[in-house]
């Protein structure tokens, strides 16, 4: 298996190591020391604190998504790079704090596993074999007979030669019961509420295949709209009122039902020069080197003349 990044392969002089934080395997001249523990260039970035936005505009989306969701951050909804970062730089994300052993399981974590396992498996032998203070001290007294258990015993005054503490009746043998709890049918049981957070309510993602003319978006509310505004691709800022995302909408709605058959003699200047199968109606951002269809620029990472990273793709109408 070669490094992550330089695909270079694991020699005696060229190390495998584990990043700090995501975990894949690198070589010891792809990795940058901080705080004694060796991390990738990409998690140098989103381990900073506070976090540089420039920094974060240049990763990708894929790789800002699964920092979020690893630190249990959702980010269900969110499609655009700058709804990432946004999201990165307002939630607080703590930095991890490794003191000791747990600086030197960061990156060598797989080969110690024996070593831990041993140490442990000798940790617990010593503590069985190891008599308790009780046992040492003070010896159990014998069992009673059942006739005997029903006389009242003789209370005898506490002996200071003794461990401290409450000790047990001499009569009583501890249970199972004191081990493990069981709720009696005095107590009410217990129910676990589930809150909101927990399990999210699914978003209603309107499409415009659902509506069968213009007219029918005005049963949409302001947040339904912007959800539809946002999944093709259209900006809608500096829109306030509802009537604006409206308006926006329903050209929307005009355009793409304008071009949802495409002719056959259609001028090849008007296709996507990807796919050659959809009608050029968007642009990459920030570079605006080349158009596409829809489809195309939701898979596009990179400008591919250029390749400067799409940090948004915007709708555009013609006139």
């Amino acid at each position: 298996m070669p490094c992550s990044k330089c695909k270079s392969d694991f020699t005696l002089f060229n190390w495998k190591i584990r990043c700090g934080e995501c975990e894949a395997k690198y070589c010891n001249k792809c990795l940058r020391r901080k705080d004694g523990i060796l991390y990738c260039e990409v998690c140098l970035i989103l381990i900073k604190r506070p976090p540089d936005r420039m920094k974060l505009m240049e990763l990708k989306v894929k790789e800002l998504r699964d920092y979020l969701n690893k630190n249990d951050i959702s980010t269900y909804g969110l499609v655009e790079k700058n709804e990432l970062v946004d999201l990165f730089c307002n939630k607080h994300i703590p930095e991890k704090q490794r003191k000791g052993v747990d600086k030197l399981t960061a990156n060598f974590g797989d080969p110690l596993k024996p070593i831990n396992g041993f140490l442990n498996n000798l940790e617990a032998v010593i503590t069985e074999q190891r008599p308790t203070p009780r046992q040492s001290r003070t010896s159990q007294p014998p069992r009673p007979s059942q006739t005997s258990s029903q006389r009242i015993p003789d209370v005898s005054p506490p002996q200071f030669g003794a461990a401290a503490g409450p000790s047990a009746p001499p009569f009583e043998e501890p249970t199972t019961s004191q081990e493990f709890y069981m709720p009696t049918a005095s107590e009410p049981p217990v129910n676990v509420e589930q809150t909101p957070g927990s399990s999210p309510l699914p978003i209603r993602r309107p499409k415009l295949e659902d509506f069968d003319s213009s007219q029918d978006l005005q049963q949409l509310s302001s947040k339904e709209l912007k959800i539809l505004l946002t999944i093709y691709r259209v900006d809608y800022r500096g829109c306030i009122e509802k009537y604006e995302l409206l308006e926006k909408a329903q050209m929307l709605w005009e355009d793409n039902n304008q071009h949802k058959d495409l002719p056959e003699d259609v001028p090849v200047q008007e296709l996507c020069k990807l796919c050659m199968d959809a009608p050029l109606d968007c642009v990459l951002l920030e570079c605006g080197h080349i158009t596409s269809c829809i489809e195309c620029g939701k898979k596009l990472a990179e400008c591919p003349i250029c390749r400067q990273y799409v940090v948004r793709v915007v709708r555009t109408f013609k006139a």
